[in-house]
């Protein structure tokens, strides 16, 4: 099947989506760095009007005001397929997106809100902030299984900090929190990531949907980590906290 022509602000769109999988209109917006949605808007229904992307919108009064959220549909998979950033493995998950739960979905906007978070935070340090997601991980054969929600480097004039991110979702039980602590140690002790770097093993950042996991995380980790003989640094954050806030000083809490 032939490609269907895009501009370049279009293809750009596009590779947002297939690194971020679900964005709104607020978010692609900020990736393109326009302060108002007058220029990306005719882009936006030009893509969907050719079903490359697809498109959730309400019309009820109560979400009348919650920007729509875009995902990519079958066709942008011949746009896409030959470009040096994406993976026909990866691409091949575009048939499944439009039923994947509102819960996935509400996940993958709140990684596309933390993006913005960090490079706030970052700007206000005057770092630089590398944010990649696990989409971007995905060809990387040493990455931890499953893949983290990102991987973060921010880099000052002296040296690179480096940070695996996990957002635990509103609905994650508790022995799936936990089975992703073990995950994390046992990643450690197979040095994977020590046999290919020569660089400090990445500070663990994990965002949680409540006190009540947050604290029995605290609690948790400490207990996992000596027996095992692991050297990780594990800290924790609210994302209530997060949306709030941003990410301040005092964000994160060490286990």
């Amino acid at each position: 099947m032939t490609s269907e022509p895009v501009t370049p602000k279009q293809l750009e769109i596009l590779l947002l989506l297939y690194r971020f999988r679900f964005l709104n209109r607020i978010h692609i917006q900020k990736f393109l760095n326009h302060k108002t949605h007058s220029r990306i808007t005719p882009w936006l229904k030009d893509l969907t009007d050719r079903n490359i992307i697809h498109r959730i919108y309400s019309k009820t009064f109560t979400d009348i005001h919650t920007p729509a959220v875009y995902y990519l549909a079958n066709k942008s998979r011949h746009i896409l397929k030959d470009h040096e950033l994406c993976s026909d493995e990866v691409l091949s998950r575009v048939y499944r997106e439009q039923h994947r739960s509102q819960t996935f979905r509400n996940h993958c906007l709140l990684l596309a809100d933390l993006y913005f978070h960090f490079q706030t935070a970052a700007q206000r340090q005057n770092t630089t902030c590398h944010f990649y997601t696990a989409t971007d991980l995905a060809g990387v054969a040493y990455a931890p299984q499953p893949l983290p929600d990102a991987y973060i480097t921010i880099k000052d004039n002296k040296k690179i900090k480096r940070y695996f991110l996990d957002a635990f979702s509103d609905t994650a039980p508790m022995f799936a929190v936990r089975r992703r602590i073990h995950q994390y140690c046992r990643y450690y002790s197979g040095n994977y990531w020590q046999d290919h770097h020569r660089k400090t093993f990445p500070t663990i950042l994990l965002i949680c949907p409540s006190e009540r996991i947050k604290n029995s995380l605290l609690r948790f980790i400490p207990h996992q980590l000596v027996p095992e003989g692991v050297e990780i640094s594990f800290y924790l954050a609210l994302k209530e906290d997060i949306q709030k806030r941003g990410i301040q000083s005092d964000t994160w809490e060490a286990a």
